[in-house]
């Protein structure tokens, strides 16, 4: 880290400082109905003009399968103290998750889930250098600025978030996307248990290339994620 860096750094971790004591003073939480509330005022109609039409009436906004099997998905993610933000990515009606002791598929609105995930780019910047001030955090310290810091979030980010949902609406192109991911990992504490690998294994027995599909699920196994019955189950889905 240059010293322009280190200056910056010790300006931002100090005005995190200030504001915490801004937000002590000010505390008055919002807490999940109001937050919901809001969401269904600011927040849906913001997603729906970007194909976002459904809405599990908590945090998880959604469009449709296309005919793909491709379903986008944004959702709201609860930080510790008084914040959260969004994430978002696809859903496919091919990639199953484990769950127990049973393979579990998302074909439905009540199993949305996001498979291929991403965060908001501030967020995960701040996530993968350390730096204090997260642009993308979204504060519930109070109802203002749960709706001005929610207003700036959605502001610099859904026209983001729209141009990776239309470049990521084909099986080729969300193939594309997650060889490029393998090659230029995202930073993460750990591993994600859905892995990049993972889901192209079954992209491609989607697309009934078997022999790819077995190659990708065994570079995911190679993680040591997975239990002898896990994988069991796994590969048994990827051959049938």
């Amino acid at each position: 880290m240059n010293i322009f860096n280190k200056i910056k750094n010790i300006i931002d971790r100090q005005k995190v400082i200030d504001e915490f004591y801004d937000d002590v003073e000010n505390l008055d939480e919002v807490l999940l109905n109001k937050r919901l509330e809001i969401f269904q005022k600011v927040v849906s109609p913001r997603l729906a003009k970007i194909g976002l039409k459904n809405w599990n009436g908590k945090y998880i906004w959604f469009s449709d399968f296309n005919d793909d099997g491709i379903k986008h998905v944004v959702e709201y993610n609860v930080f510790k103290g008084f914040g959260g933000s969004f994430s978002f990515g696809n859903c496919f009606d091919c990639v199953p998750t484990i769950s127990g002791k049973k393979l579990v598929n998302h074909r439905t609105d009540k199993s949305t889930k996001i498979i291929y995930f991403k965060r908001l780019e501030g967020w995960q910047e701040s996530y993968e250098k350390n730096k204090p001030i997260n642009p993308d955090r979204i504060s519930t310290i109070n109802e203002q600025k749960f709706r001005d810091s929610l207003e700036r979030v959605l502001f610099n980010n859904v026209p983001k978030i729209k141009n990776w949902f239309e470049g990521k609406s084909t099986l080729e192109e969300n193939i594309d996307g997650l060889l490029y991911d393998v090659k230029n990992p995202a930073f993460e504490i750990g591993q994600r248990i859905i892995s990049s690998e993972y889901i192209l294994s079954f992209l491609y027995k989607r697309n009934d290339d078997i022999e790819s599909a077995e190659f990708w699920l065994n570079e995911h196994f190679k993680k040591g994620i997975n239990s002898e019955l896990e994988i069991e189950l796994l590969t048994k889905r990827i051959k049938n």
